[in-house]
């Protein structure tokens, strides 16, 4: 008897004082439910935008195993080289996906880049083959671009897309990113505007 409450203070005691001690969560690399309402590992901030779009962090090559397994076809990087901890193009080639690199900043958002998103996102819409946007941590650049469909291919108004892209850790800080979002609102982008803006 002793010794069992002996394991459970031993036990209880540690982690009550570690939750006094953290003042914000601890984000693992579990972040969220996938498609079918089960945790996804190793695709931090992974969430189901349409059935066949998804958006997430960095994922590792045991999540880009993942994603073949549910069916995406094409991955959307939003990071530069220097950012990849592996070369995802060639560990994406190995699993049958395809890999598109549209690097972005902290800045907005090309008219290239967004056409080429929307293009790649629409195409995945009429074959039902999946689409991943990802950035580093699956917030701000990918809050952005995602935000960008929302307001051009969902027709939302600005505020619930800005609630979305807030839910999903996007900084307020990134004025130019959210103002591109701000900026699209009503005006679908074509293929002639994108060619018109470098």
């Amino acid at each position: 008897m002793t010794y069992t409450a002996l394991i459970v203070t031993v036990t209880v005691l540690p982690q009550t004082a570690l939750a006094k001690q953290t003042k914000t969560p601890v984000r693992s690399s579990v972040q969220d439910k996938g498609p079918a309402g089960r945790k996804i590992e190793d695709l931090p901030n992974f969430h189901q935008v349409h059935p066949f779009l998804y958006r997430s962090g960095e994922p590792t090559r045991k999540g880009l195993d993942k994603l073949a397994e549910m069916g995406v076809k094409t991955i959307i990087d939003l990071r530069s080289k220097g950012e990849m901890d592996f070369n995802e193009a060639q560990e994406a080639e190995k699993r049958g996906l395809d890999y598109i690199n549209l690097v972005m900043s902290d800045k907005a958002p090309t008219e290239k880049q967004v056409e080429t998103m929307l293009k790649t996102i629409d195409q995945a819409r009429e074959t039902g083959e999946p689409v991943l946007v990802h950035c580093a941590h699956g917030s701000d650049r990918t809050g952005s671009m995602i935000g960008i469909y929302r307001v051009t291919r969902d027709d939302w108004n600005f505020e619930d897309t800005y609630k979305e892209m807030r839910k999903y850790y996007f900084g307020p800080k990134y004025h130019q990113l959210r103002d591109a979002v701000r900026s699209r609102v009503g005006t679908p982008v074509t293929e002639s505007s994108a060619q018109a803006t470098p």
